[in-house]
């Protein structure tokens, strides 16, 4: 990601210079007849350039994910940030960007821990068909499944702490009584 940042910023700098690294052209050059000519379209800078797909970028990092935050103050607090910088003038380029790469870290850890949290649940869900019905582990591991749900409206932290706290394997064996688990 950081190759692609740095490859616009070279963009940029090369199209503000107007350097190429080549040699001007010495020989002379051809002309078009009238009719074949185009008609000269402004060239619109490197900078605007750049920042008009960035903004682009952005707009479309909301339209993307605006339904998907409902319920995960976090998310929702991230995708703000972007609503506010899509609204910055051309001069603030840098906070956009940096916004989009904030914004890019933070919902690839989020996908990575939603995803680890799935695999979790899925194991359960293989789990539990094979457990006692009403049992201690069976119990056990319905609560750890339920808890896994609810974690995804949590912060990236929260979701953490939440799957390593539901990654425990039930340990008690049915056959004893139940008045020992006090």
């Amino acid at each position: 990601m950081v190759w692609i940042w740095s490859l616009i910023a070279l963009g940029i700098v090369v199209g503000a210079t107007g350097e190429n690294g080549s040699k001007p052209n010495t020989t002379e050059p051809t002309t078009t007849a009238p009719s074949s000519r185009t008609p000269e379209t402004t060239t619109v800078s490197p900078y605007t350039a750049l920042d008009k797909t960035i903004t682009d970028d952005l707009q479309n990092i909301l339209t993307t994910y605006e339904r998907e935050c409902i319920g995960n103050s976090e998310f929702t607090r991230n995708l703000d940030l972007i609503r506010i910088a899509v609204k910055w003038d051309q001069g603030r380029l840098r906070e956009k960007i940096e916004a989009r790469r904030d914004f890019d870290v933070y919902n690839e850890q989020r996908i990575l821990i939603e995803r680890q949290i799935d695999e979790r649940i899925e194991a359960l869900n293989n789990i539990l068909p094979t457990q006692e019905p009403n049992s201690y582990c069976s119990e056990f591991y319905l609560k750890q499944r339920e808890a896994l749900r609810n974690a995804k409206s949590l912060s990236n932290q929260d979701k953490s702490n939440t799957l390593i706290i539901n990654k425990a394997i039930c340990t008690i064996n049915d056959n004893y009584n139940d008045y020992f688990l006090y």
